[in-house]
C-alpha cells in the first residue's frame, strides 16, 4: 500500500487495522481500506462448531443417542451466515458509500446508494445559515 500514497484520497488519514483480512484501495475515493474479516470461515469458526457440536451431543446423547450429530450441518449453516453477513456489512465504503457488490448487480443501484450516502451526510438545513436566509426571503416575498 505504499506505492499508493501519492493518489489523491477523500481521507488521508484513516485508521490503521492491525491483522486486515484483506487492503485494498476504494475505486471511487481512493481512500486506503481494509477488511477486519474474510468471507470464509478460519479454523477457529470450525474449532467453535465442532465445540459447540460436543456439547450439544454431550447434553441430548441420553434422549436422542447419536442421531444428535447432524447437529454440526446446523452450526456449520449458522456459522456459515453470520460470517458472510459481517463481511457483507464491511464492503460499502465508510468514507464515500461506494458499494462494490451493487456496481456489480446494477450501476444506477450503486450510483443511487452513493446518491443517498451524501445526501445523508448533508447538513440539515436548519443548521445551514444560507438555506435560513434564503427561506426568509421567500417568506417576505409571499406576504
Amino acid at each position: 500500500m505504499d506505492s499508493f500514497q501519492n493518489l489523491n484520497a477523500l481521507e488521508s488519514r484513516v485508521y490503521k487495522l492491525r491483522d486486515p483480512a484483506m487492503e485494498f484501495i476504494c475505486p471511487l475515493c481512493r481512500t486506503e481500506r481494509a477488511f477486519t474479516v474474510s468471507h470464509k470461515l478460519s479454523k477457529l469458526h470450525f474449532l467453535q462448531m465442532i465445540f459447540l457440536t460436543s456439547l450439544v451431543v454431550w447434553i441430548f446423547y441420553p434422549y436422542a443417542g447419536i442421531k444428535t450429530l447432524p447437529v454440526f450441518f446446523g452450526f456449520w449453516a449458522i456459522f456459515e451466515i453470520v460470517v458472510r453477513v459481517r463481511f457483507k456489512n464491511e464492503i460499502p465504503c465508510p468514507h464515500c458509500g461506494f458499494d462494490a457488490t451493487w456496481y456489480q448487480k446494477d450501476v444506477k443501484v450503486a450510483r443511487q446508494k452513493v446518491r443517498e450516502f451524501w445526501e445523508s451526510k448533508k447538513p440539515a438545513p436548519e443548521n445551514n445559515a444560507e438555506l435560513s436566509e434564503i427561506e426568509v426571503e421567500e417568506s417576505n416575498s409571499q406576504e
